[in-house]
């Protein structure tokens, strides 16, 4: 069963007039943003008064006060790369004009919700800017999905998304996985084909006692079969591991 389109990207599309679906939000964000602003300059500009922190039970929100006043809220607990795509998700509903007057009232819109997830992540990193520094990188590994992440002040879940998903750029999968207590995958990004997408223990014990990335293989099963895959594992702390997953030729 396919899954309806999205209406607000369906809106966006026809408001920019531009077909091709990779460059829809490119287009619409940069029609709204001049190069440079910072986050905090383009949600001023877009009418927002005031951007606070505090200890809140969720990760932020974008409220308008009985005065009418436009203010940003974001949780002082969470980490800064998590704060900065709050604040960018919130830019998205600025940006699409769907101000909640009372958040907690309101019923989840999923289309809208992740329809601004994905003007986050453009807002975060630009397209045209962000593709042509990944190209410059050469061949995917993980630490320069690492580095990625970095640059951008963003998650690597976020970076991931964008080099495989958005860009098109890397054509292996991409996964994140936490050894202790047991192995947990955390989330994983490419085709699924798979019955487990799980690199086997000393592959990722290898990888946390590294200090740097190493490539190994593995067998994945698929239904009756398995497959040999080509492991690209990098220790990134707290007993997880990052790594590129790839066929073996």
């Amino acid at each position: 069963m396919k899954s309806s389109p999205n209406p607000y990207l369906k809106r966006i599309a026809s408001l920019v007039g531009v077909k091709d679906p990779r460059y829809v939000l490119q287009v619409f964000v940069d029609a709204h943003r001049t190069a440079g602003d910072p986050l905090d300059v383009l949600a001023r500009k877009l009418g927002v008064s005031r951007i606070v922190e505090h200890r809140l039970p969720f990760e932020g929100g974008l409220f308008q006060l009985p005065d009418g006043e436009l203010v940003i809220k974001l949780n002082s607990e969470s980490s800064f790369v998590r704060r900065r795509f709050t604040l960018a998700h919130e830019i998205g509903h600025l940006l699409l004009k769907t101000v909640p007057a009372f958040r907690s009232t309101r019923r989840t819109d999923e289309a809208l919700e992740r329809t601004c997830d994905l003007i986050a992540a453009e807002l975060l990193m630009p397209t045209a800017e962000a593709s042509e520094f990944v190209r410059g990188l050469g061949s995917p590994s993980p630490d320069k999905l690492r580095n990625i992440a970095w640059k951008y002040a963003v998650s690597i879940q976020t970076a991931a998304l964008r080099v495989h998903h958005d860009f098109r750029l890397w054509q292996c999968s991409i996964g994140l996985w936490d050894v202790s207590p047991r192995i947990k995958t955390l989330w994983f990004t490419g085709r699924r084909k798979w019955d487990d997408v799980q690199p086997d223990l000393a592959s990722l014990e290898l990888a946390l006692g590294s200090s740097s990335s190493v490539q190994t293989e593995d067998s994945w099963r698929r239904g009756e079969f398995t497959e040999r895959v080509w492991l690209n594992l990098l220790g990134i702390g707290n007993s997880r591991v990052l790594g590129l997953v790839d066929y073996v030729n």
